[in-house]
């Protein structure tokens, strides 16, 4: 679901695994950093966005490094929500290839996941009242965003800043930005974590830094509002990345 609309089935991808140059927009093939006991290892396909050392912000959908925006590639999708002058069927659903959505209402309301060219193409369409990007309020915080925290009043669309660390920086921690951190010191570098009050604990010495083991990614998939990426788990480490695509030899279209 991530890289629909960029991989197609039956789509043969090159793989490069060693010495790979890492560069913004690159699609990597990374294991699922999110472990959980009870389900496999996952591997998959995502978009790299951040380096160790970018500071990446989402505002309105529109991605930010380092201050500058970037630009969408056209295999981009994100949620549209249409209203229709008339009941829209499956068949005029499978003629616009539109697989990914659904009826939110029975007033003819739609919600569907369309690159932009897609939705540009509907707009056209007689049967279309109205076709509009579906973006969330800013400062309308969503707690299944990564760093899961009251604190910062992030969603999908709105978000960050968000500084992501590379091998030997050293963080300066306090109790509220300990929630980036977290899972970064404990599970990824492999130490012991306790805050007690106001103080943090690395190791059972009392700190208020961490110097960085590795380097860590920002990654999100293509299908924007319907992907499990970096936005959800936060850092991406460097040894989850299993290589990079250089190559696709795409299906015949029959």
């Amino acid at each position: 679901m991530d890289m629909q609309e960029t991989f197609h089935k039956g789509d043969v991808l090159l793989l490069r695994k060693f010495g790979i140059t890492l560069n913004t927009n690159d699609i990597i093939y990374i294991e699922f950093p999110g472990k959980d006991s009870t389900v496999p290892t996952t591997f998959f396909f995502q978009r790299l966005i951040g380096l160790p050392g970018d500071s990446i912000a989402i505002i309105d959908k529109v991605i930010y490094i380092n201050g500058m925006a970037i630009e969408d590639t056209t295999t981009i999708k994100h949620n549209y929500h249409i209203k229709t002058a008339n009941y829209m069927d499956s068949t005029i659903r499978a003629k616009h290839n539109m697989t990914e959505g659904s009826a939110i209402s029975e007033k003819n309301d739609y919600s569907f996941s369309l690159t932009k060219y897609k939705a540009d193409s509907l707009k056209r369409l007689a049967s279309i009242e109205t076709i509009e990007m579906e973006t969330e309020t800013p400062n309308a915080p969503d707690l299944s965003c990564f760093p899961h925290s009251i604190y910062y009043k992030w969603n999908m669309d709105n978000y960050g800043n968000l500084y992501i660390p590379k091998k030997d920086d050293i963080l300066i921690l306090d109790t509220t930005n300990i929630v980036f951190y977290k899972k970064m010191i404990q599970d990824h570098e492999k130490n012991t974590l306790r805050i007690k009050d106001d103080s943090i604990f690395i190791n059972d010495i009392f700190t208020k830094t961490y110097t960085v083991k590795k380097n860590y990614y920002f990654t999100l998939g293509d299908n924007r509002d319907n992907s499990n990426d970096s936005r959800k788990w936060g850092f991406l480490p460097e040894n989850y990345i299993i290589g990079k695509s250089i190559w696709v030899i795409k299906q015949q279209k029959k």
